[in-house]
Protein backbone atom coordinates (compact mmCIF):
# COMPACT_ATOMS: atom_id res chain seq x y z
CA UNK A 1 0.00 0.00 0.00
CA UNK A 2 1.37 3.49 -0.84
CA UNK A 3 2.60 5.70 1.96
CA UNK A 4 0.42 8.64 3.04
CA UNK A 5 1.66 11.74 4.83
CA UNK A 6 -0.67 13.72 7.09
CA UNK A 7 0.34 17.27 7.96
CA UNK A 8 -1.02 19.17 10.94
CA UNK A 9 -0.13 22.82 11.50
CA UNK A 10 -0.52 24.28 14.96
CA UNK A 11 -0.36 27.57 16.83
CA UNK A 12 -1.75 27.55 20.36
CA UNK A 13 -3.91 24.54 19.52
CA UNK A 14 -4.20 22.92 22.95
CA UNK A 15 -8.01 22.78 22.90
CA UNK A 16 -8.51 20.20 20.15
CA UNK A 17 -5.06 18.90 19.16
CA UNK A 18 -5.25 15.66 21.14
CA UNK A 19 -8.48 14.69 19.35
CA UNK A 20 -6.72 15.35 16.04
CA UNK A 21 -3.75 13.15 16.95
CA UNK A 22 -5.92 10.31 18.25
CA UNK A 23 -7.95 10.47 15.06
CA UNK A 24 -4.82 9.88 12.96
CA UNK A 25 -3.57 7.12 15.28
CA UNK A 26 -6.95 5.35 15.03
CA UNK A 27 -6.50 4.90 11.28
CA UNK A 28 -4.22 1.99 12.16
CA UNK A 29 -2.25 1.74 8.92
CA UNK A 30 1.46 0.97 8.59
CA UNK A 31 2.39 3.24 5.69
CA UNK A 32 1.52 6.45 7.50
CA UNK A 33 3.53 9.41 8.70
CA UNK A 34 2.15 12.29 10.72
CA UNK A 35 4.11 15.53 10.47
CA UNK A 36 3.40 18.39 12.85
CA UNK A 37 4.47 21.96 12.09
CA UNK A 38 4.15 24.41 14.98
CA UNK A 39 4.56 28.17 14.68
CA UNK A 40 6.00 28.59 18.22
CA UNK A 41 2.97 27.98 20.42
CA UNK A 42 2.99 29.44 23.93
CA UNK A 43 0.11 27.43 25.43
CA UNK A 44 0.13 23.69 26.21
CA UNK A 45 0.33 22.62 22.55
CA UNK A 46 3.96 21.53 22.76
CA UNK A 47 3.28 19.56 25.96
CA UNK A 48 0.68 17.56 24.00
CA UNK A 49 3.14 17.11 21.14
CA UNK A 50 5.74 15.82 23.61
CA UNK A 51 3.19 13.36 25.02
CA UNK A 52 2.73 11.86 21.54
CA UNK A 53 6.32 12.28 20.31
CA UNK A 54 6.64 8.59 19.44
CA UNK A 55 3.67 8.92 17.08
CA UNK A 56 5.05 11.75 14.94
CA UNK A 57 7.45 11.06 12.10
CA UNK A 58 8.67 14.64 12.20
CA UNK A 59 7.99 17.73 14.32
CA UNK A 60 8.98 21.17 13.04
CA UNK A 61 8.87 24.01 15.60
CA UNK A 62 9.81 27.43 14.23
CA UNK A 63 8.38 30.79 13.28
CA UNK A 64 6.47 30.84 10.03
CA UNK A 65 4.82 33.34 7.72
CA UNK A 66 1.28 32.04 8.21
CA UNK A 67 -0.60 28.78 8.10
CA UNK A 68 0.15 28.05 4.43
CA UNK A 69 3.87 28.55 5.01
CA UNK A 70 3.58 25.92 7.75
CA UNK A 71 1.76 23.60 5.37
CA UNK A 72 4.47 24.07 2.76
CA UNK A 73 7.13 23.09 5.31
CA UNK A 74 5.20 19.92 6.05
CA UNK A 75 4.75 19.11 2.35
CA UNK A 76 8.48 19.52 1.69
CA UNK A 77 9.25 17.16 4.58
CA UNK A 78 6.66 14.58 3.51
CA UNK A 79 7.86 11.24 2.14
CA UNK A 80 4.45 9.79 1.25
CA UNK A 81 3.07 9.42 -2.27
CA UNK A 82 -0.12 11.06 -1.09
CA UNK A 83 -0.33 14.10 1.22
CA UNK A 84 -3.31 15.11 3.34
CA UNK A 85 -3.64 18.18 5.56
CA UNK A 86 -5.63 17.86 8.76
CA UNK A 87 -5.65 21.06 10.79
CA UNK A 88 -5.49 20.87 14.55
CA UNK A 89 -9.22 21.55 15.11
CA UNK A 90 -10.33 18.80 12.72
CA UNK A 91 -10.44 15.01 12.74
CA UNK A 92 -11.37 12.05 10.53
CA UNK A 93 -14.96 10.87 10.32
CA UNK A 94 -14.09 7.28 11.31
CA UNK A 95 -11.06 5.00 11.59
CA UNK A 96 -11.26 3.67 8.02
CA UNK A 97 -10.84 6.93 6.12
CA UNK A 98 -7.17 6.66 5.18
CA UNK A 99 -7.62 3.04 4.06
CA UNK A 100 -10.50 4.21 1.88
CA UNK A 101 -8.48 7.07 0.37
CA UNK A 102 -5.45 4.86 -0.30
CA UNK A 103 -7.55 2.15 -1.92
CA UNK A 104 -9.01 4.74 -4.32
CA UNK A 105 -5.51 6.01 -5.05
CA UNK A 106 -4.23 2.50 -5.77
CA UNK A 107 -7.12 1.76 -8.13
CA UNK A 108 -6.65 4.99 -10.07
CA UNK A 109 -4.70 4.68 -13.30
CA UNK A 110 -3.57 8.28 -12.91
CA UNK A 111 -1.19 9.03 -10.03
CA UNK A 112 -0.77 12.81 -10.35
CA UNK A 113 -4.22 13.26 -8.86
CA UNK A 114 -6.21 15.02 -6.16
CA UNK A 115 -8.66 12.95 -4.11
CA UNK A 116 -11.38 14.68 -2.10
CA UNK A 117 -14.75 14.07 -0.49
CA UNK A 118 -17.58 15.44 1.61
CA UNK A 119 -17.38 16.43 5.27
CA UNK A 120 -19.40 17.44 8.28
CA UNK A 121 -19.12 20.88 9.85
CA UNK A 122 -19.40 20.84 13.63
CA UNK A 123 -20.35 23.56 16.06
CA UNK A 124 -20.63 22.57 19.72
CA UNK A 125 -21.73 19.06 18.79
CA UNK A 126 -24.30 20.06 16.16
CA UNK A 127 -23.37 18.99 12.64
CA UNK A 128 -24.20 20.02 9.11
CA UNK A 129 -23.26 18.33 5.84
CA UNK A 130 -20.87 19.96 3.37
CA UNK A 131 -20.74 18.48 -0.13
CA UNK A 132 -17.38 18.90 -1.84
CA UNK A 133 -17.42 19.74 -5.53
CA UNK A 134 -14.19 20.05 -7.50
CA UNK A 135 -15.69 18.85 -10.77
CA UNK A 136 -14.78 20.42 -14.11
CA UNK A 137 -18.25 21.95 -14.36
CA UNK A 138 -17.98 23.49 -10.88
CA UNK A 139 -14.65 25.07 -11.76
CA UNK A 140 -16.01 26.32 -15.07
CA UNK A 141 -18.93 28.06 -13.36
CA UNK A 142 -16.84 29.27 -10.44
CA UNK A 143 -19.04 27.30 -8.06
CA UNK A 144 -16.45 24.86 -6.76
CA UNK A 145 -16.84 23.79 -3.13
CA UNK A 146 -13.60 23.14 -1.25
CA UNK A 147 -13.58 20.89 1.81
CA UNK A 148 -9.87 21.32 2.43
CA UNK A 149 -9.49 18.73 5.25
CA UNK A 150 -10.76 16.07 2.82
CA UNK A 151 -8.25 16.91 0.09
CA UNK A 152 -5.36 14.52 -0.58
CA UNK A 153 -2.77 15.56 -3.16
CA UNK A 154 -0.15 13.40 -4.85
CA UNK A 155 3.30 14.56 -3.67
CA UNK A 156 4.43 14.44 -7.30
CA UNK A 157 1.78 17.04 -8.11
CA UNK A 158 3.19 19.54 -5.63
CA UNK A 159 6.56 19.01 -7.31
CA UNK A 160 5.05 19.69 -10.74
CA UNK A 161 2.76 22.68 -10.16
CA UNK A 162 4.18 24.12 -6.94
CA UNK A 163 3.22 24.53 -3.30
CA UNK A 164 0.75 26.94 -1.68
CA UNK A 165 1.33 30.54 -2.72
CA UNK A 166 1.72 32.35 0.61
CA UNK A 167 1.02 35.72 -1.01
CA UNK A 168 -2.62 34.63 -0.49
CA UNK A 169 -2.65 34.37 3.33
CA UNK A 170 -6.35 33.41 3.56
CA UNK A 171 -7.09 31.66 0.28
CA UNK A 172 -3.95 29.84 -0.84
CA UNK A 173 -5.83 26.53 -0.85
CA UNK A 174 -8.38 27.99 -3.29
CA UNK A 175 -5.62 29.32 -5.53
CA UNK A 176 -3.78 25.98 -5.46
CA UNK A 177 -6.86 24.00 -6.51
CA UNK A 178 -7.68 26.50 -9.25
CA UNK A 179 -4.07 26.16 -10.41
CA UNK A 180 -4.45 22.40 -10.42
CA UNK A 181 -7.62 22.62 -12.49
CA UNK A 182 -5.88 25.05 -14.89
CA UNK A 183 -3.13 22.43 -15.31
CA UNK A 184 -5.77 19.79 -16.10
CA UNK A 185 -5.15 17.73 -12.97
CA UNK A 186 -7.54 14.81 -12.47
CA UNK A 187 -9.83 15.19 -9.43
CA UNK A 188 -11.25 12.00 -7.96
CA UNK A 189 -14.17 12.29 -5.56
CA UNK A 190 -15.08 9.85 -2.81
CA UNK A 191 -18.80 10.26 -2.20
CA UNK A 192 -18.56 9.94 1.56
CA UNK A 193 -17.87 12.24 4.52
CA UNK A 194 -14.16 12.01 5.27
CA UNK A 195 -13.62 14.58 8.01
CA UNK A 196 -15.22 16.65 10.74
CA UNK A 197 -14.46 20.37 10.44
CA UNK A 198 -15.02 22.58 13.48
CA UNK A 199 -16.73 25.91 12.87
CA UNK A 200 -16.01 29.02 14.90
CA UNK A 201 -12.53 30.31 14.15
CA UNK A 202 -13.19 32.25 10.96
CA UNK A 203 -16.26 34.22 12.03
CA UNK A 204 -14.50 35.41 15.17
CA UNK A 205 -12.25 37.45 12.85
CA UNK A 206 -15.16 39.30 11.26
CA UNK A 207 -14.53 43.03 11.14
CA UNK A 208 -14.76 45.50 8.27
CA UNK A 209 -11.01 45.72 7.68
CA UNK A 210 -10.75 41.94 7.49
CA UNK A 211 -13.71 41.75 5.09
CA UNK A 212 -12.18 44.27 2.70
CA UNK A 213 -8.82 42.47 2.82
CA UNK A 214 -10.30 39.04 2.15
CA UNK A 215 -12.44 40.46 -0.67
CA UNK A 216 -9.40 41.97 -2.37
CA UNK A 217 -7.59 38.65 -2.05
CA UNK A 218 -10.61 36.81 -3.43
CA UNK A 219 -10.56 39.06 -6.50
CA UNK A 220 -6.83 38.51 -7.01
CA UNK A 221 -7.38 34.76 -7.00
CA UNK A 222 -10.38 34.80 -9.35
CA UNK A 223 -8.89 37.19 -11.89
CA UNK A 224 -5.86 34.93 -12.21
CA UNK A 225 -8.06 32.14 -13.67
CA UNK A 226 -11.25 33.83 -14.90
CA UNK A 227 -12.18 36.88 -16.96
CA UNK A 228 -12.09 40.30 -15.28
CA UNK A 229 -15.85 40.82 -15.57
CA UNK A 230 -16.63 37.37 -14.14
CA UNK A 231 -14.12 37.93 -11.32
CA UNK A 232 -15.69 41.27 -10.37
CA UNK A 233 -19.14 39.66 -10.36
CA UNK A 234 -18.09 36.67 -8.21
CA UNK A 235 -16.16 38.87 -5.80
CA UNK A 236 -19.06 41.29 -5.42
CA UNK A 237 -21.47 38.43 -4.64
CA UNK A 238 -19.05 37.07 -2.06
CA UNK A 239 -18.54 40.51 -0.51
CA UNK A 240 -22.31 40.96 -0.15
CA UNK A 241 -22.45 37.60 1.61
CA UNK A 242 -19.64 38.64 3.97
CA UNK A 243 -21.38 41.92 4.80
CA UNK A 244 -24.69 40.16 5.41
CA UNK A 245 -23.00 37.71 7.79
CA UNK A 246 -21.14 40.56 9.51
CA UNK A 247 -24.38 42.43 10.17
CA UNK A 248 -26.16 39.31 11.43
CA UNK A 249 -23.25 38.44 13.75
CA UNK A 250 -23.30 41.98 15.16
CA UNK A 251 -27.04 41.72 15.82
CA UNK A 252 -27.45 38.15 17.13
CA UNK A 253 -23.88 37.19 18.11
CA UNK A 254 -21.52 34.54 16.76
CA UNK A 255 -23.04 31.66 18.73
CA UNK A 256 -26.57 32.11 17.41
CA UNK A 257 -25.28 32.89 13.91
CA UNK A 258 -23.35 29.59 13.70
CA UNK A 259 -26.22 27.57 15.14
CA UNK A 260 -28.52 29.07 12.48
CA UNK A 261 -25.91 28.30 9.80
CA UNK A 262 -25.95 24.65 10.85
CA UNK A 263 -29.75 24.54 10.62
CA UNK A 264 -29.76 26.29 7.23
CA UNK A 265 -27.22 23.89 5.73
CA UNK A 266 -29.09 20.89 7.09
CA UNK A 267 -32.28 22.10 5.39
CA UNK A 268 -30.35 22.66 2.16
CA UNK A 269 -29.00 19.09 2.10
CA UNK A 270 -32.04 17.53 3.81
CA UNK A 271 -29.74 16.27 6.53
CA UNK A 272 -31.01 15.30 9.98
CA UNK A 273 -28.35 15.51 12.67
CA UNK A 274 -28.53 12.49 14.93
Amino acid sequence: MPKVSIITTTLNAEKYLEKNIQSVISQNIDNLEHILVDGMSNDKTLEIVEKYKSHFSKVIIEKDRGIYDGMNKGILAAKGELVGILNSDDYYYDNRILNLVLSHYELSKKKDIIIYGDMFQDYKGARSFSRGDLSSLAFKKGKFQINHPTVFVAKSLYEKIGLFDISYPRGADREFLLRANYNKVFFLKINKPLTIFRLGGFTSLYNLKFLFEITKEEYRIFVKYYSKIFSIYKTFIQFCRYIKNYVVIKIVGQDKFLKNQIKRLNRKFNFIDK
